[in-house]
């Protein structure tokens, strides 16, 4: 269920890879998804102290941070109850 609703919130992008024009098939399952939202969720977590000092050497790039970490607590709002 949490795969159904990550796909309808738009955030397929940051878990996995999209459907290409030519192929007729979905690549992934929203099961997958869902597997693979959580752990990069908690890659995300995991890593929070060296993305910081990554992103104080590289400002120009805040702005891709913050819409990562805005997709990373929409999917965490689909996984509480």
């Amino acid at each position: 269920m949490s795969g159904e609703k990550i796909k309808n919130k738009g955030l397929v992008k940051y878990v996995g890879r999209l459907k290409e024009k030519r192929r007729t098939q979905r690549r992934h399952s929203s099961f997958y998804i869902g597997i693979h939202a959580y752990a990069w969720v908690e890659s995300l977590i995991l890593l929070a102290e060296q993305t910081a000092q990554l992103m104080s050497l590289s400002p120009h790039k805040r702005p891709n941070y913050q819409r990562g970490h805005r997709a990373k607590m929409l999917i965490l709002s689909t996984f509480e109850p």
